[in-house]
């Protein structure tokens, strides 16, 4: 799950990257609209599952991990997806994660055509 995380906050970096280094109107806009809903997913997922579980012990200063930052918005998109769907079909996830988890790779799966917009 803390990957999860981390790929969310990577996908946003990646994505403002993109946003600042575009010189068109159009994808400037295009970058902005692909990071909405990023930073209440990675908010719900440290608290659902990391603090409601008592292990905030996790959050260190580099949770931004560059290996993870992939400017192929396309490419991350399905990255993301595929974690998702493995966290959904792990065992050991609840019914209410596994709900957010859906509602992020529904989120995912518009972002990931947003991306091929670009």
């Amino acid at each position: 799950m803390y990957e999860l995380i981390q790929h969310l906050i990577a996908f946003k970096y990646a994505c403002k990257i993109n946003h600042w280094s575009t010189d068109e109107y159009s994808k400037h806009l295009l970058y902005d609209r692909l990071t909405a809903d990023l930073d209440t997913w990675v908010d719900s997922i440290a608290e659902t599952y990391f603090m409601a579980g008592d292990n905030k012990k996790v959050f260190k200063e580099n949770i931004l991990n560059p290996k993870f930052v992939n400017r192929d918005l396309i490419k991350a998109c399905e990255t993301i997806i595929s974690h998702l769907e493995e966290l959904q079909n792990d065992n050991e996830t609840n019914e209410g994660l596994n709900s957010l988890l859906s509602g992020i790779e529904e989120g995912f799966l518009n972002k990931l055509a947003l991306a091929k917009l670009v």
